[in-house]
């Protein structure tokens, strides 16, 4: 029961801080297009990245869902659809009010994850190297200082990587395991997960 507590701390901060922190300025009309193309020529790679890897979180927490949707009540594929709006702001309230289930359904083994996710992984891991190689993060910090739009994107981020320790922790428990390395990576210790769960040994339930 805290951690639903905990959770809805979490974003209850995380909208806060949103609000009242930095002296917000818009950004000039048109630019989400900017954002969708990754034009660089507008907008800093750094803040391009950003918006990137939140199209590519929710898309994993997307596949998560359709396992874990036979522990969890009401079922999480509608939230999980509204990921792709509004990221992890309608995550988090979610699993803190979701109700733990026991079920006898079997676990269904979905060939197609493991290539989605080796295409995701390439492609973030891309992402983030663009970020690393052609960012200046001077920019990115007047970014998060004064844009609501970025300084939004920046704790979403964070807020998918405590959720995604949260169900790995969540899941872990129920193997009678712990969290392992890999699942502390942000991004790719889901993916990994999630590809060693869908290859054809996999037999866990």
């Amino acid at each position: 029961m805290y951690r639903r507590y905990l959770l809805f701390l979490i974003w209850a901060i995380a909208i806060v801080f949103i609000l009242v922190f930095g002296n917000n300025r818009v950004f000039p009309a048109g630019f989400l297009f900017s954002f969708f193309r990754f034009d660089q020529s507008q907008f800093d790679t750094s803040a391009l990245s950003l918006f990137t890897l939140l199209g590519i979180y929710p898309a994993a927490f997307f596949m998560l869902f359709l396992d874990e949707k036979r522990f969890l009540k009401p079922s999480p594929m509608l939230a999980s659809f509204g990921a792709f709006v509004l990221g992890s702001f309608i995550l988090m309230p979610y699993l803190a009010l979701a109700i733990p289930r026991q079920t006898f359904l079997p676990f269904r083994r979905r060939k197609f994850v493991p290539y989605l996710v080796a295409v995701l992984a390439v492609l973030s891991a891309i992402v983030i190297w663009l970020a690393l190689a052609r960012s200046d993060w001077s920019i990115f910090q007047i970014y998060f200082m004064t844009n609501q739009f970025v300084r939004t994107m920046t704790v979403d981020l964070v807020m998918f990587y405590i959720l995604q320790l949260f169900m790995l922790h969540r899941i872990r428990i129920r193997q009678d395991q712990r969290l392992g390395w890999r699942d502390l990576i942000p991004l790719f210790g889901l993916f990994s997960y999630l590809f060693r769960r869908h290859l054809p040994a996999s037999t866990n339930s």
